[in-house]
């Protein structure tokens, strides 16, 4: 499985759905950061009648790079910071199915950068339909 890096974000691509994440020093702290997603998230896809469940956006830093924001009914998460411009990009072209997986990723003992969503099964799946 290929591992896209930076020092604070991981993609990788399961079946061609891309799995995108924070990347952190140790197992323990990925399992802390992806449980606080999936509740904010369990909030943010609660729909309201009339309202889109969610949908994503990305807004430019003042540095440059990028943050990945999830808005849903009266309510927005801001996600991940410092997307480079390559990752973003790696990021949207893997959207061609509409779905993606927000996970965390950590430094496995070996130095190589691991995937909750696969080592653990722990991320969402959502869906971004534009």
């Amino acid at each position: 499985m290929k591992v896209y890096q930076t020092r604070d974000v991981a993609l990788t691509f399961f079946n061609d759905i891309p799995a995108i994440g924070p990347r952190l020093p140790s197992k323990e702290d990925a399992l802390k950061v992806a449980e606080s997603y999936l509740r904010l998230i369990d909030k943010l896809s609660r729909e309201k009648k009339g309202n889109p469940r969610c949908s994503i956006s990305f807004l430019k830093q003042t540095d440059g790079l990028y943050t990945l924001i999830l808005r849903g009914p009266g309510m927005a998460l801001e996600t991940l910071c410092n997307l480079d411009e390559l990752m973003l990009q790696r990021f949207k072209r893997g959207l061609k199915n509409k779905l993606f997986i927000l996970t965390c990723f950590f430094d496995g003992p070996d130095g190589k950068v691991m995937c909750l969503a696969l080592t653990e099964g722990v991320g969402a799946v959502l869906y971004s339909p534009g």
